[in-house]
């Protein structure tokens, strides 16, 4: 009681210095780490690689060069965002490493705590705890170099602003997020619960989308712009085929021996996460943001490319959405403790290597908890009523 006590007094400053230290110690382990050696790549591999493709995109995109090939001479991986995103990202191309790293960092930790502070209807209470909670997962996100925290601040920012009936700010929060990692979209599901939104929605994401398409034209000839577009649907195309990394496609896979086609458990995914649309459940009028968070755990879970990194999207969906309860069941602190203890604990050198990848790769245990959750927000926001099941069984 003493601890809560506290973080409640002191949340102001404490936890905002607890996401700085996060930052800085990221930037100065994976700054000052020894760059390492790989096969088949001429250049030292630095442990924030992800930022320096994402910094050389930005020069090859200036110099119209394909963004989507091999540099093994410059860096280690193949870059996967927009065009758009390369040359947003020139603002920290031109920066020193050490100070871009920085601010990259700062921006992937401080965009989602300025999501929650946006977010409508969260207790004051809980939610000083559960942004606590939420440190682990962060620190895993940034010390990957990653996009996911910034992906997490705009959808939650996108939330928000539906919640005010900003529908411009909503839309082109959304927009920006599809132009970093195309699952952000999937957010423009919500604005279903929204019908006075619904067509602006529409109509503003064809101007906002246009906007950001053509933004690199700036810098780069049409015909340019369009051929990067082309290479870069190819190599998502390409890259969807390769393996399955930490998703409910991987999980069933591990548990139950079923090797279903990934687009069919896609599919299936798809069909029950829209089954609240059906219901309109009390809970759900109520509550429609949860809605969104659902989908912010969805699009990770059913992504089969999810790496440990992305994960930082869906806890933080949960944590939100927790922070929404007066009081929290004993079922939801059953599951939060297996979300600590194996999705945000689970890759973390709290335990043996052993037993990390046991955790996370061979039992896909890191993934569970948060099907646990998305199955029991979706129980929520149902409550299944017989005679309206009845009624969408008819439909099929």
């Amino acid at each position: 009681m003493k601890i809560k006590n506290f973080f409640l007094q002191n949340q102001h400053w404490f936890l905002p210095l607890l996401f700085l230290l996060v930052v800085v110690y990221a930037t100065l382990r994976n700054y000052f780490l020894p760059i390492s050696m790989m096969d088949g790549v001429d250049c030292g591999v630095t442990q924030y690689n992800n930022y320096i493709i994402f910094k050389n995109s930005s020069f090859h995109l200036f110099q119209q060069l394909n963004l989507y090939t091999h540099y093994p001479k410059e860096h280690y991986d193949l870059f996967k965002y927009t065009p758009s995103f390369a040359l947003i990202f020139g603002l920290f191309a031109v920066m020193p490493n050490a100070l871009g790293l920085f601010v990259w960092n700062l921006l992937n930790v401080g965009l989602p705590i300025l999501g929650f502070s946006q977010l409508l209807g969260l207790n004051n209470k809980t939610k000083p705890l559960l942004l606590l909670l939420l440190i682990p997962e962060m620190l895993t996100s940034v010390l990957n170099s990653q996009s996911n925290g910034l992906i997490l601040g705009l959808m939650m920012l996108g939330l928000a602003a539906i919640q005010r009936e900003n529908t411009l700010k909503a839309v082109i929060f959304i927009c920006i997020t599809g132009f970093i990692k195309l699952f952000g979209i999937a957010l423009f599901a919500v604005f279903l619960l929204y019908p006075n939104q619904l067509k602006k929605a529409i109509l503003m994401s064809f101007l906002i989308i246009l906007i950001l398409f053509a933004l690199p034209l700036i810098v780069t000839p049409f015909e340019t712009l369009i051929q990067q577009y082309k290479n870069y649907f190819d190599l998502l195309k390409n890259d969807g085929n390769t393996f399955v990394k930490y998703s409910v496609i991987a999980w069933l896979n591990t548990w139950f021996h079923l090797n279903i086609g990934k687009n069919v458990i896609i599919g299936i995914g798809l069909i029950i996460q829209l089954i609240p649309l059906f219901f309109q459940s009390d809970f759900l009028k109520d509550n429609r943001i949860v809605y969104g968070f659902s989908w912010m755990i969805w699009v990770v879970i059913f992504n089969h490319m999810a790496e440990s990194a992305t994960f930082i999207i869906a806890v933080g969906a949960i944590m939100a959405f927790l922070s929404l309860k007066d009081k929290i069941s004993s079922y939801y602190l059953i599951a939060l403790v297996l979300l600590f203890f194996l999705t945000e604990l689970g890759p973390s050198d709290l335990y043996p290597r052993y037993l990390r990848i046991w955790i996370v790769e061979t039992a896909q245990l890191k993934v569970f908890p948060c099907i646990v959750f998305w199955v029991m927000m979706l129980f929520d926001m149902t409550k299944f009523d017989l005679g309206k099941l009845k009624k969408l069984i008819g439909h099929f």
